[in-house]
């Protein structure tokens, strides 16, 4: 099965969340990111990439993947 994820480098770390907003389920990829926060495209909600968290509707947020650098590449687990 395949998984659409979106990475976020934070600081010295990589962050993974499926590249969906958890309001809608659109995909976030194209969301415009400033200031550690990422726009969806389509409704205006905001995510910190540090945590998930939702700015818009705190009672939602991204579940994030784990992730593990390993020489130079991103590992993610990406669970069902």
């Amino acid at each position: 099965a395949k998984a659409s994820v979106l990475l976020a480098r934070v600081a010295d770390d990589v962050k993974a969340y499926p590249n969906a907003c958890a309001h809608l389920g659109m995909p976030l990829d194209m969301g415009e990111v400033e200031g550690g926060i990422i726009t969806c495209t389509y409704h205006g909600f905001q995510f910190a990439l540090e945590s998930g968290e939702c700015l818009t509707a705190p009672e939602i947020a991204l579940p994030s993947y784990p992730v593990r650098i390993d020489d130079g590449r991103v590992l993610v687990q990406v669970t069902a």
